[in-house]
């Protein structure tokens, strides 16, 4: 295999695994990595799932199954464990792996002590073709509450065989899985591995074939990324000179642009607003002469950096040049054209507005802002900022009445948390091999107690939005139309058990709303205010 900075990272990522695995106390291992390499945690696992590019002689199990309580967790893990083995009963066959695994059977209880007795018993019966069984576990989703932290507590006290290794993961930037670590010390360890991704691209950059100025330019950016990482603005700058003057020699003016982004990027970063200011207009110039040339991607740069422009003034306390900065933006952007972003322009600018006292011209422009969501489609509004965009108006008419609605879904959170603590108590007295009838009772009750929640914060919004002025309840109205039929604010409440509207346990509390329609009649739409650019020395 043709080797890489990218297959030496992941060869790295082997050794550190080797070295941690080896000490046989060890049954809890926690991969801790940059959170910009999370992905090439994820490009190990993979690799070790196939003959080729597998540098350890262990199996790695990855378990993305969401988490609501242990008891169900375990349940569903046992289950998508037996579903992975027959589904893979060819593929086995082929690799000369003996087939007869009983897997998963009704002496496995519902509980970490039976996914453990269940996982020994894979580790054991294929122990020949692997040295460990290492379980990588990943919930896609948990709720909030320490029920996954509680899970591995007790399935650590199960006692995994020699032959298992719990494997979580966690990043410097959140080590969320410390206390776990401190709290099983004579067990757990961590792993850490030099991989960072910043540098892995610098190096693919530097070993790239062929000694022309693309090759160099790639280099140089390689380089401006990792700067940007862990240097100073100062450094970036001065790197950056070396990849303006190629650029410029080469007639690349939209990769001049790209350039003056970074640097205005580092200086942002370094609290150097004015200087990030004049890095986005010179970055604005060369987008714009790229445009003039026929640069395809060109548009979107000028757009960009009228968004950067405008963020380092609303950083440096500036929102009036701020709103400015972000009409522009949105007018770049309607000129692309690009709905997702022409909304958050105008979103942006009515922000900005509100933040100088300027209520009726934010009005004005948080209006637009949700008229440029008409012609999309419903999933390509939710992929927009239209939901903040609501709630900013929302907030302007009434901040009270939104304070309170957003207490609700403080209160709904607490509750459900209590909720699942509860259930998981219950299931705690019924001891390490629980029986499955007492189980599917607390968590027939603990889905009742969830819909009852959900269903009384619902009405209680409900009268909160029915009290609201007709203007009001006209954008809760242009949300129900817009995203959901069951829109009420924001932060948003799902259904506790991902239930659609027509299987939910209670009818919807949704009252009728005055009709949008006015809202959003084109006619009174304001246009994008063709905002002039800030001129002059910048002092921000």
């Amino acid at each position: 295999m043709h080797d890489t900075p990218m297959l030496r990272a992941i060869q790295r990522l082997g050794e550190a695994w080797l070295n941690a695995s080896a000490d046989p106390t060890r049954r809890l291992l926690v991969w801790r990595v940059p959170a910009n390499a999370s992905r090439l945690l994820a490009a190990f696992f993979e690799t070790q799932r196939h003959d080729e590019g597998r540098d350890t002689p262990d199996y790695f199990l990855r378990l993305d199954t969401a988490f609501e309580t242990g008891f169900a967790y375990s349940r569903e893990v046992k289950q998508s464990l037996l579903e992975r083995y027959l589904g893979s009963q060819d593929e086995l066959r082929a690799q000369g792996v003996a087939l007869g695994w009983r897997g998963p059977h009704d002496a496995h209880p519902d509980s970490a002590h039976g996914v453990v007795q269940v996982l020994d018993s894979f580790a054991t019966h294929h122990q020949r073709h692997l040295r460990l069984l290492a379980v990588v576990i990943d919930p896609e989703r948990c709720v909030p509450g320490d029920g996954l932290a509680r899970w591995i507590d007790a399935a650590l006290a199960a006692a995994p065989g020699e032959c298992l290794r719990l494997v979580l993961l966690d990043t410097d930037e959140d080590p969320r899985w410390q206390p776990l670590l401190e709290r099983h010390a004579h067990v757990a360890a961590r792993i850490e591995a030099p991989v960072d991704l910043f540098a892995i691209t610098r190096d693919t950059a530097a070993q790239s074939a062929g000694t022309g100025p693309e090759v160099l330019y790639r280099q140089l950016l390689a380089d401006l990324m990792l700067l940007l990482e862990r240097g100073s603005p100062q450094q970036v700058a001065a790197r950056a000179e070396r990849a303006l003057g190629l650029a410029h020699r080469h007639g690349w003016q939209d990769q001049q642009a790209v350039v003056q982004m970074m640097v205005a990027g580092a200086w942002l970063k370094g609290g150097d607003h004015g200087q990030a200011i004049n890095a986005y207009r010179q970055a604005r110039s060369a987008a714009q002469t790229a445009r003039s040339q026929g640069h395809a991607a060109a548009p979107e740069l000028v757009m960009q950096s009228w968004f950067g422009e405008a963020g380092c003034w609303l950083a440096a306390n500036n929102p009036g040049q701020a709103t400015q900065g972000y009409l522009q933006a949105a007018t770049a952007a309607a000129s692309i054209p690009h709905p997702m972003f022409q909304l958050e322009g105008q979103r942006m600018a009515g922000y900005c507005l509100l933040q100088q006292g300027k209520r009726e011209e934010a009005r004005t422009q948080l209006l637009e802002a949700i008229r440029i969501a008409t012609p999309l489609s419903p999933q390509d509004r939710h992929a927009t900022t239209l939901p903040q965009a609501l709630w900013d108006l929302l907030q302007l008419q009434d901040p009270r009445r939104c304070e309170r609605l957003q207490d609700t879904a403080r209160t709904y959170l607490e509750q459900t948390t209590a909720l699942h603590g509860q259930a998981e108590d219950a299931a705690a007295r019924l001891g390490t091999q629980p029986a499955r009838p007492p189980l599917d009772v607390i968590q027939a009750q603990l889905h009742s107690a969830l819909e009852q929640t959900f269903h009384r914060v619902q009405r209680e919004r409900e009268r909160l939005i029915q009290g609201g002025d007709e203007f009001f309840r006209r954008i809760v109205a242009v949300g129900r139309d817009f995203l959901d039929p069951g829109w009420n604010g924001l932060p948003a409440i799902q259904h506790p058990l991902d239930h659609d509207i027509p299987v939910w346990s209670e009818p919807p509390a949704m009252q009728p709303l005055p009709d949008p329609a006015p809202l959003l009649d084109p006619q009174h739409a304001p246009t994008v205010a063709s905002a002039a650019a800030p001129n002059g020395v910048v002092a921000a």
